[in-house]
């Protein structure tokens, strides 16, 4: 278990041993596996997570989320590290486990149903409103590339089209409901560590304020990316955005109440209310950075329609980043004359247009009209929309890219390029960007661990810098990897938890690990753990057809200069960065393949017996 973990780790290796080689995502023969890990039900702080992983629709390479909620933890106490959902039902059905009691009911009439009118009609048949709930929308039903599983009430594992798969194989839903509790190694070290942890927090000690993420949850983070000019404002057009949406989300009183997810401390989830206006009556949870970061995207200042853009999504069940990213390369291709009106059904397709929004997000989780060009993804839409439409389709591997413009953040712009899952913010989640100020106590994010790795650099935190940056993203890849797989959130641990010797996040870690589990890692322990998942995953889209043209980003962001803002004139130098990053790996430059001796020294030996030719 050490070499894996669990959660993200151990789907992992299943994911690799048990699907083979070509694969359909939605066919019968693949698999969706639902991992926990070790911390999962515990009383460490934001220890609720849980990954869901499969072969993605989208890409075509590994699909994978890490999502919020209380499912993770459920499972945990229902008895099990792991579901795995194979084969295909012939109608539609969703699981109920209770403990050691598991059974496939009928869902028939509940197929076309939104996330959360599925999710109550469940609670009321299972006679038990805690049980905790991943369902599917319509989106999965009819196999949106990036339909989305929502956990609760608006947790989202969003990316990679896993609600597809679900939908594919007629399984509307899993509820769970657990009663057996979790037992640890060490409780007295463990409640040590989340002393020293929670005041950690307190005191605002190597990141954000315990009162700052109290108000305004990670919405925080939108005044420092205003500040650094990476805003993907109108499809990545301009990296600046004149309207402040957090102090509008602020000043619109729509924020409900402070909620925090099972075990945490930090509190970082809010709920939200329309109380008036066109949206009244709109409601939602898991509000995050992208519901305001989507202003830029879609061209829009009214804070109210972006919370019911994202109600919306998760009531049908999409990916929010991915379709805001879509109905953004819509309208840039209907301003360029390449999508007609007629091709736009009679909609305007304007930034801002709220009609242009809302109706194509309908329409592409019902697969309708032009919808149903949008359904497949960026990469499948452009092919569909015409060769000239390419150059805006804002992706790495097939996957959207987030909303932060790599062009101002180049530690951001290789993380995107060398994610395993293609373009992803939180899969090194490198602290970058950040100024005195913006917001207050985020200077203090880089822990001594991860500046050691760049001591020979003259400025490597700066996110204009290439120099640097290779070092930094295989460490935070290797970090998140070995963390995704206890299955601690990475807001709650973002801003730099050290161990009791105040030197490394990994130590701090390990020192966790231990504690639940009696196990004796070390700090070097966690991230060669962390390297051997990402060399698996690697491994995993190697044998799906990956080359080091995949490891890419759009012409835009290597060609043109930015225009405007704090980052003008910036491109993104991303061979430099990939050769050193490679290197760092132990892979080959030009194959970008793990070299047999590295996964040797992982503990790889069917991995590299596979590699070979």
């Amino acid at each position: 278990m050490d070499m894996y973990i669990g959660g993200r780790g151990l789907n992992m290796r299943f994911l690799y041993d048990e699907v083979k080689p070509g694969t359909d995502p939605c066919g019968p023969d693949s698999k969706i596996f639902f991992g926990v890990g070790p911390c999962n039900g515990t009383s460490i702080s934001g220890s609720q997570r849980f990954n869901i992983t499969a072969k993605s629709p989208l890409t075509g390479f590994l699909g994978d989320c890490n999502c919020g909620g209380d499912f993770g933890a459920e499972l945990k106490y229902a008895g099990y590290d792991m579901l795995v959902i194979e084969g295909q039902s012939e109608t539609p059905v969703y699981l109920w486990i209770c403990d050691d009691q598991v059974e496939i009911r009928d869902a028939s009439r509940l197929w076309g149903r939104t996330t959360s009118e599925t999710r109550l009609i469940i609670e009321r048949e299972v006679h038990d409103p805690d049980a905790t709930l991943v369902v599917i929308g319509p989106a999965g039903e009819n196999q949106v590339a990036f339909a989305s599983i929502i956990c609760d009430l608006g947790r989202a594992a969003g990316r990679g089209g896993l609600g597809a798969v679900l939908g594919s194989k007629k399984v509307k839903a899993v509820a769970v409901r657990g009663s057996k509790g979790v037992r640890v190694a060490d409780s007295r070290a463990l409640k040590r560590l989340n002393q020293e942890d929670r005041e950690n927090w307190r005191t605002g000690i190597g990141g954000i304020p315990y009162a700052v993420i109290g108000e305004v949850g990670v919405n925080v983070g939108w005044r420092s990316m205003q500040l650094n000019g990476n805003l993907a404002t109108h499809n990545f057009q301009w990296g600046t955005f004149e309207t402040d949406m957090l102090g509008e989300l602020q000043a619109g009183g729509y924020i409900a109440k402070r909620k925090a997810c099972a075990s945490c401390t930090l509190g970082c989830n809010h709920s939200f209310i329309i109380k008036s206006g066109a949206y009244a009556g709109t409601y939602g949870e898991g509000m995050e950075l992208i519901h305001i970061g989507m202003a830029p995207f879609l061209g829009t200042h009214d804070a109210a329609l972006l919370l019911k853009f994202g109600a919306r999504v998760d009531e049908l069940g999409l990916d929010m980043m991915e379709t805001g990213s879509l109905i953004s390369f819509a309208m840039e291709c209907y301003e360029k004359g390449l999508l007609s009106p007629s091709q736009a059904e009679g909609v305007q397709l304007t930034w801002g247009n709220p009609e242009a929004i809302l109706g194509l997000t309908e329409k592409i989780a019902h697969r309708k009209g032009l919808g149903d060009t949008l359904a497949g993804g960026l990469k499948g839409a452009s092919l569909r929309i015409g060769p000239d439409s390419t150059k805006y389709g804002m992706h790495s591997k097939g996957h959207a890219m987030p909303g932060r413009d790599p062009r101002a953040s180049k530690g951001w712009a290789l993380a995107y390029a060398t994610s395993s899952r293609g373009a992803c913010h939180v899969r090194a989640f490198v602290p970058e960007g950040y100024q005195s100020g913006s917001p207050p106590g985020m200077e203090k994010v880089w822990p001594p661990e991860a500046l050691e790795t760049v001591k020979d650099y003259q400025d490597p935190t700066n996110p204009m810098h290439e120099e640097g940056k290779a070092e930094l993203v295989k460490y935070y890849e290797d970090l998140r990897a070995f963390q995704d797989s206890l299955e601690i959130c990475r807001f709650s641990w973002y801003r730099g938890l050290v161990d009791s010797q105040n030197t490394s996040i990994s130590g701090g870690m390990a020192q966790f690990y231990n504690a639940v589990t009696g196990k004796h890692l070390t700090g070097q322990d966690v991230l060669m753990a962390g390297e051997r998942i990402n060399n698996l995953e690697r491994a995993f889209n190697l044998r799906e057809g990956l080359t080091r043209a995949d490891d890419a980003l759009p012409e835009k962001m290597l060609k043109q200069p930015m225009p405007d803002g704090t980052a003008k004139g910036e491109v993104v130098n991303l061979d430099y960065m990939l050769d050193r990053y490679y290197g760092l790996r132990g892979w080959d430059r030009a194959t970008g393949v793990p070299t047999g001796k590295r996964l040797l020294e992982l503990g790889l030996a069917d991995v590299a017996e596979d590699l070979k030719p």
